[in-house]
């Protein structure tokens, strides 16, 4: 029996991106798949909006239409629920935004649960999302939450042509996906600290954090203490600087939280092995 999967954005983004010979893409497409058409939509905006090479944007505008046909639009989401369980779903998570791609494929889990009978798994790599929905997700028994490198492990485990030296090759190429932007965002940051005036170093609040962020990069990877010293700034009056350094790079924290995520998981790889039945 397969299990219905749900997938946000991100992660579609993710796994596209250090896709090869359409791999990742054939095996998603496999799956019991649904998305929501917001995200569908989230996926062709944002691949813009990212600073990809020309080839892997020109894959991603390539295959991400064939989604399409496991899409399903916003409206019949919320009919499908019904629009009392939809304003239930907001007022829960207390989702005060306009609708995004997180809180469509939440309800289109719920709906597709219901009608398959089944838990779902949905991924996705906004981890300030998963904090949002997990307490829904378990309420309402619908399923698992995960990211793209819990996908990657039950692709892994799932297929017989996906070996361990497949998976630790993906996962090395999500990491150094994450750390594209990552390592622009901190050179950025330190060439800022560099040319700080007097009265900026003397900003203990100022540099404090400026350090949590580079030595949280430099020293041993901490994604707590550089999404930490983010919201610092981003919840500040000042820094007006900094916080226009931020702007550019709006996942950030989510390139972090999974940054650190892959990194614990290919630690653990090196001495543990998943179980795959041969």
């Amino acid at each position: 029996m397969k299990h219905p999967v749900i997938l946000d954005a991100c992660t579609i983004i993710h796994l596209l991106c250090i896709d090869e010979d359409e791999f990742l893409f054939k095996s998603i497409k496999s799956l019991d798949l649904h998305i929501a058409n917001i995200v569908y939509q989230e996926v062709c905006r944002n691949v813009n909006k990212k600073s990809l090479p020309d080839e892997q944007k020109k894959y991603i505008e390539q295959t991400t239409p064939s989604l399409l046909s496991f899409s399903r639009q916003t409206e019949n989401i919320i009919k499908d629920i019904s629009e009392d369980y939809f304003k239930n779903l907001c007022d829960f998570t207390e989702h005060k935004k306009k609708h995004n791609g997180e809180l469509l494929s939440t309800a289109l889990s719920l709906c597709v649960s219901r009608e398959k009978n089944s838990k779902v798994y949905f991924y996705t790599d906004d981890f300030p999302a998963r904090n949002q929905f997990s307490n829904y997700f378990e309420y309402q028994q619908i399923g698992v939450i995960g990211d793209s490198v819990d996908l990657l492990l039950f692709l892994h485990w799932t297929n017989s042509d996906f070996d361990e030296k497949h998976l630790k090759k993906h996962l090395q190429d999500l990491k150094s996906e994450c750390n594209t932007s990552l390592k622009e965002f901190v050179n950025k940051i330190q060439k800022k600290k560099e040319k700080f005036t007097i009265k900026e170093k003397k900003d203990k609040n100022l540099i404090q954090n400026i350090d949590k962020i580079l030595n949280g990069y430099y020293l041993e990877f901490d994604a707590l203490s550089i999404n930490k010293s983010i919201t610092f700034f981003n919840s500040s009056k000042k820094y007006t600087a900094i916080k226009e350094i931020i702007k550019q790079f709006p996942d950030i924290d989510k390139e972090c939280w999974l940054s650190k995520k892959i990194i614990n998981t290919m630690e653990l790889l090196s001495s543990h092995s998943i179980f795959k039945i041969a």
